[in-house]
């Protein structure tokens, strides 16, 4: 397991990944099959949603270069040029919030979201079925890749930490770890916001749905006890909640 202790936000940009590798490149290690997963996803409007649980995010017509169309590893292409499906999780409950209810949520004093926000989302487990073998993205591992132009490799808080502004750069690593490591299933990284659980993100043309099956049917976060669950996630992580609608 990794350290739980929080990080800072790197106040230093992102450098981007090489066109091709320079010496070894990072260890793997395998998600045995059985291991649960949490994901949360926005709700669409109207609810229904013809989309489940375990599908990937096609990334149809986003651009790598553009900070809106994804998120810290997407989109990105492939080696032919086409953007490669993606789906976001994490080990535990108060991992996958961070990563997606609180994702934007800046790294100031007592930052606030609304409880209306907090509620265009859901939650749902999922449960591996095969091993899955990502990149742990820390610095033992982080310290085998090498950048352009400079004696220091590649750091966490550049990777992980950085603000959204340095998603274009980030997400060259995440192409460049996809297309120089055969058999790569995705990317595994502490959260941004804390150093709870690992979050992940897996590549949908090397694994798929069919590789994960739901565990619990989607849980809106609009019920008292659900908005008590999110909330205590708020709160260990000191971001205040405000009731708006």
């Amino acid at each position: 397991m990794l350290s739980h202790t929080p990080l800072m936000p790197s106040r230093r940009k992102c450098p981007r990944a090489p066109g091709s590798p320079s010496g070894a490149l990072p260890q793997t290690i395998l998600i045995p099959a059985g291991t649960i997963l949490t994901r949360f996803r926005g709700i669409t409007v109207p609810p229904a949603t013809p989309f489940g649980p375990n599908s990937f995010n096609p990334n149809t017509g986003k651009k790598r270069t553009v900070v809106a169309d994804g998120a810290r590893f997407n989109p990105f292409p492939d080696t032919a040029g086409n953007n490669v499906p993606t789906i976001y999780a994490a080990t535990t409950y108060e991992a996958a919030a961070l990563e997606s209810v609180f994702h934007q949520v800046p790294h100031i004093q007592t930052p606030a979201i609304t409880r209306s926000q907090v509620e265009t989302w859901e939650y749902f487990d999922l449960r591996t079925l095969r091993d899955l073998r990502v990149v742990r993205l820390a610095n033992p591992q982080l310290r085998q890749l090498k950048v352009p132009r400079r004696r220091e490799s590649l750091r966490e808080d550049e990777l992980i930490h950085s603000s959204a502004s340095q998603y274009p750069a980030t997400r060259t690593w995440a192409k460049f770890l996809h297309d120089q490591i055969p058999g790569l299933d995705g990317l595994a990284w502490r959260p941004r916001l804390a150093g709870q659980g690992e979050a992940y993100i897996f590549f949908g043309d090397r694994c798929g749905a069919a590789d994960f099956a739901v565990v619990t049917a989607p849980t809106p976060l609009t019920s008292p006890t659900e908005y008590g669950k999110i909330k205590a996630v708020a709160d260990a992580a000191n971001i205040t909640i405000n009731y708006s609608k």
